[in-house]
């Protein structure tokens, strides 16, 4: 019965990181939407204010009496300013449309991954109360490419299958310890015991594991299930309770 339980909640878990990772892919669309309109009425804006100059341009142009060598200057001045205007008029035209821009949402604009997959997050309160089989929420994503990670179940969905490389680490204070597993859906893949037992201030170790997953298969962080534990979850800006992983091919 606990083994279905655990299996239910597990499910559960995939299914609300599913739904997360709809909402902020609607929520993206969403932003890049308004953003692609603002700056079609502003090119619009623009364009229009640029042509109604060269109509004025063009209209001086005629008006402007030619013999004397003050009105021979006047047209010089004009034409390179309606050359000037045309060129400008050129670039908006042939400008890529915001719409059809591919743009990363936020920080680094970097090179587009359409098939990669690759999350890093930590814990970003000093402590955290934990319990048996209790999932560490990573809350504060560093990177999160495809959006695969989800912080509010802590949990990552693979897109694909393929074989992906994760890490974590978990910080505890003095005289505690910690039991930790990375989980594949219900299987325990890695295991980690971090101890402060006999030393002063905080420790930590580092779990690597490199697995094969299918498409779908959620991977995260929990403490055991069985063994206790000693003390809680710390993480401070010096130092750094988190989560990793990336698609190695």
């Amino acid at each position: 019965l606990e083994e279905i339980v655990l299996t239910s909640n597990r499910r559960t878990e995939k299914l609300e990181a599913k739904i997360a990772d709809l909402e902020s892919s609607n929520w993206f669309l969403k932003s890049r939407l308004t953003t692609a309109n603002t700056n079609y009425r502003f090119d619009n804006k623009y364009s229009s204010t640029l042509l109604g100059n060269l109509k004025m341009d063009d209209s001086q142009k005629k008006n402007t009496t030619i013999g004397s060598s003050t009105a021979h200057g006047n047209e010089m001045k004009i034409q390179r300013q309606t050359a000037m205007v045309k060129r400008k008029i050129s670039q908006l035209e042939n400008k890529p449309s915001a719409s059809k821009e591919k743009r990363p949402p936020t920080g680094i604009r970097s090179t587009s991954f359409p098939d990669g997959a690759a999350f890093s997050a930590y814990v970003s309160v000093y402590e955290t109360d934990i319990s048996k089989d209790f999932t560490v929420h990573f809350d504060t994503i560093v990177t999160n490419i495809g959006h695969h990670y989800n912080k509010h179940t802590g949990a990552f969905t693979a897109p694909q299958h393929g074989v992906y490389v994760f890490t974590w680490n978990l910080y505890c204070n003095k005289g505690g310890y910690i039991h930790s597993q990375l989980v594949v859906n219900s299987n325990v893949v890695g295991a980690m015991f971090t101890s402060v037992e006999g030393a002063f201030g905080v420790r930590s170790n580092t779990g690597i594991v490199v697995v094969e997953v299918n498409q779908g298969d959620v991977v995260f962080v929990r403490t055991h299930p069985i063994h206790i534990h000693i003390g809680n979850l710390y993480s401070n800006i010096a130092w750094r309770s988190s989560f990793n992983g990336w698609k190695l091919y």
